[in-house]
């Protein structure tokens, strides 16, 4: 009898293993699935070549400008190339190519080790997964606006009691769709917002912000029962800050 229990314990057992085991692999499976599945798939024997020219919003030349081809916009990891513009502005390159990603080509990306402060960035982006990306991109001229530092203050008058205000102005990161032939300032996700609301216990707001030399700074303001009304001011080389009274 006790061989007899000791058999069929050893088969219990051997049985349990086999479910052990069976889950276990499920598990690892599920497991490094689920993390190839976030791994970016290079092309082996596939490349991008990227051609443009770097000029300033006076279309003056700039050299020294890092260009990068990432897998998102603005992103400082998944780098798939990465250049500078030369003397002449020019740029040309060539890229790895990821078929289960979008593609953005970054110009001045602020991630970069030589990043120019002095002006915007702009990304070029198609966040599409192509497996037969084009092996050719040409942006041919990119423009990139200086950036000024610009302090904006408003404060009530007297006689006036609370205002509601909200600034409108275009971001120093600015995006668009690759191909697509359109001035980034008139892309609606490059701007934003600022809701302000200012009465007798908080009376000013002051505040800076790096804008788009030529870009507009826009402000919606309603004074108590009065209907909103608005201003606008076109940043410049020389605009380092605006002072507004209501």
């Amino acid at each position: 009898m006790k061989k007899k229990y000791s058999v069929v314990a050893i088969k219990c057992a051997e049985a349990w293993l086999k479910v052990v085991y069976f889950f276990t692999t499920i598990a690892f499976i599920h497991l490094f699935g689920s993390c190839n599945s976030d791994d970016v798939l290079v092309t082996e024997n596939k490349r991008m070549a990227v051609f443009a020219t770097v000029l300033d919003s006076k279309n003056v030349a700039l050299p020294d400008i890092p260009v990068n081809v990432t897998t998102n916009a603005f992103e400082d990891y998944n780098i798939l190339g990465a250049s500078r513009s030369k003397a002449g502005g020019s740029v040309d390159f060539v890229s790895l190519v990821s078929y289960n990603r979008g593609v953005a080509i970054n110009f001045n990306p602020v991630s970069s080790a030589v990043y120019n402060p002095n002006f915007i960035t702009v990304s070029y982006i198609d966040p599409r997964e192509i497996v037969d990306r084009e092996q050719r991109i040409d942006l041919d001229v990119v423009k990139l606006s200086r950036v000024q530092d610009v302090n904006v203050s408003i404060s009530l008058l007297s006689q006036t009691s609370n205002l509601v205000v909200k600034i409108q102005y275009y971001k120093s990161t600015q995006s668009f769709a690759l191909n697509q032939n359109i001035d980034p300032l008139l892309i609606p996700e490059n701007i934003t917002s600022n809701y302000l609301k200012l009465d007798e216990e908080n009376p000013t707001f002051e505040n800076s912000w790096k804008l788009p030399v030529g870009s507009p700074i826009k402000f919606f303001y309603k004074k108590e029962d009065e209907i909103q009304k608005d201003t606008t001011i076109t940043v410049n080389a020389t605009t380092n800050s605006i002072d507004l009274e209501f």
